[in-house]
């Protein structure tokens, strides 16, 4: 039997999530999006219905297309001379443009790995609940006019 190995469980504030201009890729070039809440992606195959006689009654599937997407809150901050925050004056923007996608890089700790890619913004429910900041609730999908969204690092050839 081998020896014992010892396990690094990351906490969820040792991720890092960026944003950027549509095409970014790599963190130099991006924001770091410290004023969102409560981030969350998801990467998960569609399923494929693909039973044939020869399964003999018991569905079989294969996996379809890959479905990304991010959700996060976003509070609606403002600082004291009445601008935004980069992150958020760049998120904000996009949400309210049609033809405006971000790039967001999502990683797990400083470094690491996760998912990089252009997004269009959608969302726009805003909640003013008594004792929480506004904030607007959004979900993030892969954008038709950007650059598609990969695992980071980002092999060169892929792209």
């Amino acid at each position: 039997m081998s020896g014992i190995e010892n396990q690094y469980l990351l906490m969820g504030f040792e991720g890092k999530i960026y944003v950027g201009p549509a095409g970014s890729r790599s963190p130099d070039s991006m924001i770091l999006a410290d004023s969102i809440r409560n981030p969350k992606y998801s990467w998960k195959y569609s399923d494929v219905d693909a039973t044939l006689r020869r399964h003999q009654g018991v569905k079989a599937f294969i996996k379809g297309m890959l479905e990304v997407a991010i959700n996060f809150t976003l509070p609606n901050l403002k600082n004291e001379d009445g601008s935004r925050p980069p992150d958020i004056a760049l998120m904000l923007e996009s949400l309210k443009e049609r033809r405006k996608p971000i790039a967001i890089l999502m990683i797990d700790e400083e470094d690491g790995e996760g998912i990089v890619g252009d997004f269009e913004l959608f969302g726009g429910d805003k909640s003013e609940e008594d004792e929480n900041l506004q904030a607007w609730d959004i979900e993030a999908k892969p954008s038709a006019a950007g650059k598609k969204v990969q695992w980071y690092p980002v092999d060169d050839d892929d792209d």
